[in-house]
This record gives C-alpha cells, sequence and structure tokens, in this order.
C-alpha cells in the first residue's frame, strides 16, 4: 500500500494555493497519484475559518499563506517546500531578462534566515535576504531604493510590490516534486495523528475503567485528562474541566499547594465540596529533570473500606459467620420473651451490648441473633473467648501482628479479629476476665475506632459493633477496683439480663424436645413418645448448667 493510499477522505488533507499555478500543478498530481485532498485557492475574499472544513486534520501552503494560517487555525499547517531546483530556474529565467541585479526575497519558512550577496560574475549580482519580521512590502521598496535592483524573486506579495515600482517580479514556484514532498509530510502527520488518538483513546478507555479518579495537570496548571470517576467524585459530571486550570476548579488552599510545590504527596486526606471523604495522591511528572506536570490519583474512603471489607471477607472464609437468628429461640416463659423482645430492638442499634448470664443460657446465641438482625448481618461475625487466652495471646489475636514482631511470629504477619470483624460484628465473651493493663488498650480502640497491629507503624481504622458477654457483675468489678469504669460505661450502652433455665421451668420440656429432635436428625433415628409426659423427670434437675 503506498503513502497516498492510506489517506482514506478527501477532506483529510486540505492544499491552500497561494497562487493559481500551484493549484494547477495539484490538480494534475491529484489525476497522476493516489493522494486524495481537497483544495481551494487563497486568492479567494472570504476568510479561512470559513472555507475549512472542519473534518480537516492537516492543512497545505506555502510562505506567507502558510505563516498566516498557523496563526489563523488549530491545525497543523505543513509548508510546501522551494527547492534549490526552483530557486535556480527563477534565477535563470531572470537573467535571462536581461536583468543583472537580482534580490531572492522570501519568509523564513522557505528560506532558513539568511542575508548576504552573491556574485555570479562581474555582471549578475544576487542578493538573497529573508524577511524576519513579516514586512516584506519595507524590504521591497529598500532594497529597490538602497541597492538598485532590477529584478525581485519571491512570493506573490514580494512580486507585487516590485510591479508597482516599476521593477521586473518573478514569482518563486514550488514545483510538481515539492508539492509531492509536502504531500507525504501531511500524510505523515496524518498517521501520527491517528497513532495519536488511538494511544488517547486506549488510555481514556483505562482510566474510565479504574473506579479512582485521575486528573493530569501540565506544568502551566491546566487540567489535560480526567476520567469519569474523576468527574463522579467531583461533581463535575455535566461539565468538562479539560483545559481549565486546577486552581479554578479545586479551593482545597492544601490541594493546590501540593500541586504549586511539585513535590510527591501521599495519602492525603481531603473532604470535596460535595461532603466526600477522599484520600489525594499526587505525583509530579520530571522529564529530565524538567517538571511536565503531574498526576492526582483521588480515592473515595468509602469504595476503599468496601473493598476492604470484601477483602477481609474472603480472608476470613473460616466459619466467621453468625449461624442463629431469633427464630432458634424456644421459649414459653414470659421473661425471656421479653428479652428476646428487648434484643430485638438492640439489634436496630449500633450501640455495644453487654449481655449478662450465666454459663449455657444462650450469650453467644442472643450475640448471633442481634448481629443477624441488625444492618450488619451482612458483614462477619467474630468471637473470641476472653477467658480462652493469657493477655499476650489475646492482644495478638485480637490486633494482630507484624511479621517478626515477636519470636513465633508467622510470615507475613496476621490480620486481628478486629480486622476480620470490620463492617460486622466482634463478640468479647468472658469480658470481665481481661487485666486491667489489656482493658487500656480495648478502651483506646473502643474510643479511637482504630487499631495498630503489633510491631506496626500503621494505623488501621475499623468499623466494628461490639457485643460482649459476662457472668460477672461488671459493676462489682467496678467497686472493687478489678474493672475500669470507662469501660464499663463504654460497654454497656445496653445491656441483656438472661435468666437461667432453673427459674423458667416451663421452658425445659419444649427445649428438651427441640433438642431430641435435631439429634435424632443427626443420628438419623426415630423416636417416638405418646404425650410430654416423659419429659416431667426433667423438671426435678436443676439443671446447672443451663439450656446448654
Amino acid at each position: 500500500m503506498s503513502i497516498g493510499q492510506q489517506v482514506m477522505r478527501v477532506e483529510d488533507i486540505l492544499i491552500i494555493a497561494p497562487y493559481s499555478e500551484l493549484a494547477k500543478d495539484a490538480v494534475q498530481l491529484r489525476k497522476k497519484t493516489d493522494f486524495k485532498f481537497s483544495l481551494i485557492l487563497s486568492e479567494s475574499e472570504i476568510p479561512y475559518q470559513q472555507q475549512v472544513n472542519p473534518s480537516t486534520r492537516v492543512v497545505i501552503s506555502r510562505g506567507g499563506t502558510a505563516k498566516s494560517l498557523r496563526e489563523l487555525l488549530e491545525l497543523p499547517v505543513v509548508d510546501v517546500p522551494v527547492t534549490p531546483s526552483d530557486i535556480l530556474q527563477a534565477i535563470s529565467a531572470v537573467i535571462k531578462c536581461g536583468h543583472k541585479k537580482i534580490a531572492v526575497i522570501t519568509p523564513t519558512n522557505i528560506l532558513s534566515q539568511t542575508n548576504h550577496t552573491l556574485e555570479l560574475s562581474d555582471e549578475v549580482q544576487l542578493i538573497f535576504e529573508t524577511d524576519v519580521g513579516g514586512q516584506i512590502a519595507d524590504t521591497v521598496k529598500r532594497l529597490i531604493q538602497n541597492e538598485k535592483v532590477e529584478a525581485i524573486i519571491g512570493d506573490r506579495v514580494a512580486t507585487q510590490i516590485a510591479l508597482q515600482h516599476q521593477v521586473h517580479g518573478h514569482l518563486l514556484k514550488s514545483g510538481e516534486e515539492s508539492l509531492l514532498m509536502a504531500l507525504e509530510t501531511a500524510t505523515n502527520v496524518l498517521r501520527a495523528q491517528t497513532r495519536e488518538r488511538a494511544q488517547i483513546k486506549e488510555m481514556q478507555s483505562i482510566l474510565n475503567v479504574i473506579n479512582d479518579g485521575v486528573l493530569t495537570i501540565d506544568p502551566n496548571g491546566i487540567i489535560k485528562v480526567n476520567n469519569n470517576s474523576a468527574k463522579r467524585i467531583f461533581n463535575f459530571a455535566e461539565e468538562d474541566i479539560v483545559g481549565k486550570k486546577y486552581s479554578d476548579c479545586f479551593e482545597d488552599p492544601r490541594l493546590l499547594k501540593v500541586i504549586e510545590e511539585k513535590k510527591e504527596e501521599r495519602n492525603l486526606l481531603h473532604t470535596t465540596d460535595n461532603g466526600k471523604k477522599i484520600v489525594v495522591n499526587q505525583i509530579p511528572i520530571y522529564i529530565d529533570s524538567v517538571f511536565q506536570g503531574s498526576v492526582g490519583i483521588y480515592q473515595e474512603i468509602s469504595k476503599i473500606q468496601n473493598l476492604e471489607l470484601n477483602i477481609r471477607k474472603r480472608l476470613s472464609d473460616r466459619g466467621l459467620i453468625a449461624k442463629n437468628t431469633f427464630d432458634d429461640f424456644v421459649t414459653m416463659n414470659s421473661q425471656m420473651k421479653k428479652v428476646i423482645s428487648e434484643a430485638r430492638l438492640y439489634a436496630k442499634s449500633e450501640g455495644t451490648v453487654l449481655i449478662y448470664g450465666e454459663t449455657g443460657t444462650g450469650k453467644e446465641l442472643f450475640a448471633q441473633s442481634i448481629h443477624n438482625a441488625s444492618k450488619r448481618h451482612k458483614g462477619p461475625f467474630v468471637s473470641v473467648n476472653c477467658a480462652a487466652l493469657n493477655e499476650n495471646l489475646l492482644e495478638s489475636e485480637l490486633f494482630g501482628y507484624v511479621e517478626g514482631a515477636f519470636t513465633g511470629a508467622l510470615k507475613g504477619g496476621k490480620s486481628g479479629l478486629f480486622e476480620l470483624a470490620h463492617g460486622g460484628s466482634l463478640f468479647l465473651d468472658e469480658i470481665g476476665e481481661i487485666s486491667p493493663q489489656f482493658q487500656a488498650k480495648l478502651l483506646r480502640v473502643l474510643q479511637e475506632k482504630e487499631v495498630r497491629r503489633i510491631g506496626a507503624d500503621r494505623i488501621i481504622p475499623i468499623d466494628v459493633r461490639i457485643i460482649c458477654a459476662t457472668n460477672k457483675s461488671l459493676y462489682d468489678l467496678v467497686e472493687d477496683g478489678n474493672f475500669r469504669e470507662d469501660l464499663y460505661y463504654r460497654l454497656s450502652t445496653l445491656e441483656l439480663d438472661l435468666i437461667p433455665l432453673r427459674y423458667r421451668k416451663e421452658d425445659i420440656i419444649p427445649l428438651s424436645v427441640s433438642f431430641l429432635k435435631t439429634e435424632m436428625e443427626r443420628e438419623k433415628r426415630n423416636l417416638s413418645w405418646g404425650d410430654t409426659d416423659v419429659f416431667f423427670p426433667l423438671l426435678n434437675h436443676e439443671w446447672l448448667g443451663n439450656a446448654r
């Protein structure tokens, strides 16, 4: 496939010919090659902006016309070059007309800046002058008056001025070869544009898949790229902020300072104008030690927490779920029904629950039921018996630890139960057994809602509802100085007192029947009885182990 065949549309390339001969050459070239382009002659009085098709991607022109087009259009403009052959042909034509002192005047985009005189012979003198200031008319007049030139070779403007002063003017034309070179250059520009568009489209697609907001800022603080997440986070959904100054879109002085200082800033907490809490990471871009702008990444804290919750859920696929609900309770006792009703109300709250009850009265059953009836029911339910672990082991289990924190620490560290319970509930059984030293650590976690693994320096925020249970009176422990008063009031926001089985004997037979049926299903055996009188002897037992 040739270069020309890759230009698919006529409107992609526009040739604006400053003189009719160039337009004729373009038409002939279009017939002989497979280049596709549109063509207009610049002699029209209609402004260029109105003549250019909106679909045009590259413009080709020459001389002063090309320079003007660069100022008027936001499109790449390719110059039709002037070859040495073109210059020699023009000089030869003027000499044949009998002129001896000849000036070649061109804009800087035809010949690079040059001002010198060349003696071809004793009779023929050439003056080359490049117009830098854009005042070709003044240059022509000066050469005619001061240098007494007999002929002017240049663009259309220069030759017209020469003729007005009765001096021979010869148009410096670009031949077919020059026009062909310009078309090849324009085609290469089109290819580069296509590659750039594809890269931008690919990058934009990638950015729009990312949940984090992304903004890129150039060295002047102008926003160059933004993704859909950034629009959503900052509520720019209906507004295009590309091309605007960063300082016009964001007023927070800390964000502006980060941009101004051109330094890396990570994990900066920020609240947007629409109330969203985000984490900002601003990364400067330096190329060869020169600042080229920066990239800002904006993460919604709520999404980070949800992601962390999902990760924790996957990590805690070890049965950290609450299996029981209020429907699992078997009771005929009016007081027990009242306790269950209270627990149902507590489930709707976020307050800490303290459950009192003897061993076997169903404290964890209540804890699980409260969790499953709460808005946290989709989160994890984590249970730990505080009396079963010594202080150091309990601390490592609840708070977790990093690798090397102590002898025997697992490689890679371990997540604590507070972390695993994030977004759910943590049941602390036998809370009255923890030491005063550990009580202080637990109080801090409840107050700050954050934990730090043993041996770590990073704080981990947590969102956990605490449900505690004890068979001791925490109030009495406070009175005796064995339990912190501030922790007691922190834990006892909502209280439940469970009734021992011996005080609700009407539940003994229903519970026995329920448990017996469960065992029959597990053992795949079938027992039958005439009536429940067969269970009456159970009523005479004290049942110190309660329902368990």
